[in-house]
């Protein structure tokens, strides 16, 4: 008889029990909960990359694993809805169903998590090689729609296939086999531009978590307020589609963050941070 792996498939049909797992455990669970919605739209249009979903012993209560691969980007997503992670960290230390001979980022992890796998770590072989923490920003679906017009010339619009070199090339964050990323956030209608007479000039994505991110404004167009003007009218956007809106920016970086308090976004502390890991 062959044995269940320890962490356990969960079908697009049931992401929904999920989600409501994480919404009780908001705004802690809300990378997990807008992932599995973002996920379920993407699929649903065509855009199925392999992302995957996995629990703990086939409970929501005990976690999520979720494998999120970018080209040569090996992302997983662990969350937890519960502070008690011993049935997550035992899942980590039984599966076979996780590479722990790669470079392994798991992102936006709350504090409970990033001590489950500091937990984990040394039974599968791997050490902490970093752990990035994040500033974490909300902007609730009471808060106003924001009165902004566009000035003479400048228009916005999505992103296109010619802009996925410019974007990648400009990225902070750029990697080996980055721009298939880029390429495919942009093939997914994720990616959001100010043009001046057709010329891209400022841009961010709504990425495959559902984040807000990747906010970027070419040397020449800085000093203008393009990068509010743009997130601006991303947020009305998706407050009349009744979505949520977060973001998520690396401590120590002031421009960004004092970008997101000045348009209103609210500060939340759930110590989120990005962990690398590598094997010994």
């Amino acid at each position: 008889m062959e044995l269940k792996d320890s962490l356990l498939p969960v079908s697009m049909e049931n992401w929904a029990d999920l989600q409501n797992l994480f919404k009780c455990d908001w705004p802690r669970g809300i990378s997990a909960y807008t992932i599995l919605e973002t996920q379920r739209n993407w699929k649903n249009q065509g855009h199925d990359y392999g992302f995957k979903v996995f629990c703990p012993f086939g409970d929501g209560s005990n976690g999520m694993v979720a494998f999120n691969e970018k080209d040569t980007f090996y992302e997983i997503v662990v969350q937890c809805p519960s502070d008690n992670t011993k049935k997550l960290e035992e899942a980590l230390k039984e599966t076979k169903l996780v590479d722990w001979n790669r470079n392994i980022i798991i992102p936006f992890a709350p504090r409970h998590v990033i001590e489950c796998i500091k937990n984990v770590v040394n039974d599968v072989n791997v050490e902490i090689d970093l752990i990035l923490p994040s500033e974490s920003f909300i902007y609730g679906k009471d808060k106003p729609i924001f009165d902004v017009s566009l000035p003479p010339d400048v228009t916005f619009g999505l992103l296109s296939v010619e802009h996925t070199e410019l974007v990648d090339s400009t990225w902070p964050h750029r990697y080996p086999g980055s721009i298939w990323y880029n390429r495919l956030l942009i093939s997914t209608k994720s990616g959001y531009g100010l043009f001046n007479n057709h010329e891209l000039m400022s841009w961010a994505y709504i990425n495959e978590a559902g984040t807000l991110g990747h906010v970027f404004t070419l040397e020449k167009y800085r000093r203008r307020g393009n990068a509010e003007l743009l997130l601006k009218i991303i947020c009305n956007k998706l407050l009349e589609e009744g979505k949520d809106i977060f973001a998520f920016c690396v401590k120590g970086n002031k421009v960004a963050c004092n970008l997101y308090k000045k348009i209103g976004f609210d500060t939340y502390d759930c110590g989120v941070a990005w962990c690398y890991l590598r094997p010994k």
